[in-house]
């Protein structure tokens, strides 16, 4: 087990500052004001978020996807009036765009077509995107801010809603999105007295089933152990301390030989704008890195 040098450490931070966006900036300084003035340019009137705040989505106007990926951030600084007052319109523009023959949300809108984006991000004829063939992402993520916000609400029951993806949750015989799984994780990271004996072993049986222990794959796009175990504070999700132990040694080891991470995707299409959002996903992904590390105490003094 090594940790990573200081010198690494700090030239990945120094890559961060001069290449992430001021909202990667600001979360890595842990500065509260300079990440609420960051993301207000990506909140539109709706009050709902877009303008590339989802980098592999460039449409202008609001997506729940991109509005879930504001909350994400605005959660940890919720203290703060002004990004109260944030959240209270990212709820209101929830309670416009909440679907009631889906009970949820549909990721993106149409209009994504119209702005350049990853394949995966298209709607198609029938109006949804592949994202929405499993309903938890991001309904099962959002219902989770509608239920800690529930002050804020006017339409929404939030008590129905939490009962009714939870026993959605309850319910998958099979785990066929990762991605799905994180947004419950991230509702029961909200609100841990909902995760009870069944709904612990659910997602100890989700997380076993996709999880990748393979230190070869972790190269590619897929749901290695530090997303389900991001700090030892995190859910107790069923992974050893092994699993962990070995995906830290292999992104130490993957930075030693160069102080940042780059996505392994690309849009497959709109190939002028890729590189803008291969820049940025470079910010996040290097950041999401340190964090792993530092949670674990994997940098050397």
């Amino acid at each position: 087990m090594e940790n990573l040098s200081q010198n690494t450490y700090q030239a990945a931070k120094q890559f961060i500052r001069e290449h992430a966006r001021e909202v990667e900036r600001a979360k890595m300084d842990d500065d509260t004001k300079s990440m609420i003035e960051a993301l207000k340019p990506y909140q539109n009137p709706d009050g709902g978020f877009g303008r590339g705040l989802e980098s592999d989505i460039r449409l202008p106007g609001s997506s729940a996807i991109a509005t879930s990926v504001a909350l994400q951030h605005l959660v940890t600084v919720d203290s703060s009036e002004e990004a109260r007052v944030m959240i209270q319109k990212a709820i209101g523009y929830l309670e416009q765009t909440f679907d009631e023959e889906r009970q949820g949300w549909f990721a993106v809108p149409p209009e994504v077509n119209d702005h350049p984006h990853a394949f995966w991000w298209s709607v198609h004829e029938n109006g949804q995107s592949w994202i929405d063939a499993n309903w938890g992402n991001p309904s099962a993520e959002l219902i989770g801010y509608v239920l800690k916000y529930r002050d804020f609400t006017e339409k929404l029951d939030a008590d129905r809603l939490v009962r009714q993806s939870l026993d959605h949750f309850l319910s998958l015989e099979s785990f066929e999105s990762e991605h799905e799984i994180y947004c419950y994780h991230r509702f029961f990271t909200m609100h841990p007295s909902f995760y009870e004996d069944a709904h612990r072993q659910q997602m100890k049986k989700a997380v076993d089933s996709i999880v990748v222990r393979s230190r070869e794959e972790w190269k590619n796009y897929v749901p290695f152990p530090l997303k389900f175990k991001p700090s030892p504070q995190s859910l107790e999700v069923g992974l050893s301390d092994a699993d962990i132990q070995e995906n830290l040694d292999f992104f130490v080891e993957g930075l030693e030989k160069r102080p940042l991470i780059s996505p392994p995707w690309t849009w497959q299409r709109d190939e002028d704008v890729w590189p803008t959002a291969e820049a940025e996903w470079q910010g996040v992904l290097t950041l999401e890195v340190l964090t792993y590390l530092e949670n674990y105490k994997r940098i050397k003094s």
